[in-house]
């Protein structure tokens, strides 16, 4: 069985050896996962943030640049991040399956803290838009769930979804009217908060760019002058990633994860997933395209409208990468995904470390400076970097520095 595995499952700090089947499968979905999230967070630190949801914002409208963001919209964007959420509660159903429970939650709990300090930390120093910080916390509250069974789980998953998208929808069906009020006439000052959040604010867009050109201390310092709202803004998208992470739960019962199923199961769950995603996530990419990107539309279709669809096709890409790991598990490929999953919080961090080199002002100073097509190219970098670097290091030690570094810290001792 797979019990005896621990919260690893995400962040590449399980103890066991990567040499049977499961084990291989899950590191190199993690390593496809952790290099997935890069080509979304590239955009958050080359460019002023509303470029992340909204290409009118900043980034280029010439036909690449729509061409690259439709398809990021359809297939990349938000579904690494679900299936790295879906993972970290696949890890925490391990550890909640194991024997002696009691002590594994109470190391659960000190390595959820110390999580959302490294977590606290990446965002100041390095990254505000960084995940540990929430998952952390969603951490916290995983364990609430740890008796429940499938349907159970894939029950509260979807009544959080429903949470979400519900007092999403509420905010985003105001703005919407809003939108189509000033297509009839209205004053557009209606849309002024949608369009200073996500839409093209010369404005907003150059303070951005003169604070992450300008000196390291004074972006450091902006970031710890609101400590509460570094800690606030990573509750934003709990009840979402809550669900996505009690999905993870479900589909780890089910022996999704491990490869229990059978390779027709895995084949139609994943065209399905892909139709059903697909069927959802292009008439939304079709509206933002045609309403000429109006920030209410970009903004609603990406953080509200697109979410289930967006865990549907997650699901989907699981299941890929899943049958890759089962067709292909002991290729040059595969090894490279399985150290650098094996290493996905150091890597994870590293891809800031590279970027803020290459885009801040301590380093190249690049930010603002390209396009939307040329920031995949970046984002080759970190990607290239993780595949290269992970594999030999892990063949000197038992884990990559930030594992080491967080399973010391949980333990209180040096491992």
């Amino acid at each position: 069985g797979y019990a005896g595995k621990n919260l690893g499952c995400l962040l590449g700090t399980n103890m066991i050896s990567t040499s049977s089947n499961r084990i291989a499968e899950l590191d190199i979905l993690r390593g496809f996962a952790v290099a997935g999230i890069v080509l979304m967070n590239v955009f958050f630190m080359s460019m002023p943030s509303a470029a992340y949801f909204n290409p009118r914002a900043y980034g280029g409208m010439e036909q690449i640049d729509l061409a690259f963001w439709s398809v990021s919209f359809i297939f990349i964007e938000d579904k690494m991040r679900a299936v790295f959420s879906m993972l970290f509660g696949a890890g925490v159903a391990l550890t909640l399956g194991k024997s002696g429970q009691k002590g594994n939650i109470a190391l659960h709990y000190k390595r959820m803290f110390w999580l959302f300090l490294i977590g606290f930390f990446h965002a100041v120093l390095l990254a505000n838009n960084d995940i540990l910080r929430l998952y952390a916390i969603c951490g916290l509250l995983l364990p609430l769930f740890g008796k429940l069974r499938v349907r159970g789980l894939l029950l509260g998953a979807g009544i959080l979804l429903g949470l979400h998208m519900a007092g999403g929808g509420y905010v985003a069906l105001g703005w919407i009217n809003g939108y189509y009020q000033v297509l009839a006439g209205a004053d557009p000052g209606i849309l002024a908060p949608a369009e200073n959040g996500f839409g093209n604010n010369p404005e907003i867009s150059q303070k951005q760019i003169d604070r992450y050109l300008g000196p390291y201390g004074e972006i450091v310092a902006g970031r710890i002058s609101n400590p509460i709202g570094i800690v606030l803004t990573a509750l934003l998208a709990l009840p979402l990633t809550l669900a996505i992470m009690l999905t993870g739960m479900a589909l780890m019962q089910a022996g999704f994860f491990t490869g229990d199923w059978s390779a027709q199961l895995y084949r139609r769950w994943i065209f399905w997933c892909f139709a059903v995603g697909s069927a959802g996530l292009i008439p939304l990419c079709i509206w933002a395209l045609s309403s000429d990107f109006s920030a209410v539309i970009a903004a609603a279709n990406a953080m509200v409208w697109s979410a289930p669809f967006d865990l549907i096709m997650a699901v989907g890409w699981a299941a890929l990468i899943i049958r890759f790991a089962q067709r292909f598990g002991t290729g040059m490929l595969a090894g490279r995904l399985a150290a650098a999953g094996r290493m996905a919080l150091t890597n994870y961090i590293m891809t800031s470390v590279i970027f803020a080199f290459i885009f801040y002002g301590f380093g190249f100073g690049l930010f603002g400076g390209i396009g939307r097509a040329e920031a995949y190219l970046f984002a080759l970098i970190p990607i290239a970097g993780m595949l290269a670097w992970s594999k030999p290091w892990l063949a000197r030690h038992n884990y990559g520095p930030f594992e080491w570094l967080w399973r010391s810290l949980a333990r209180w001792q040096k491992i």
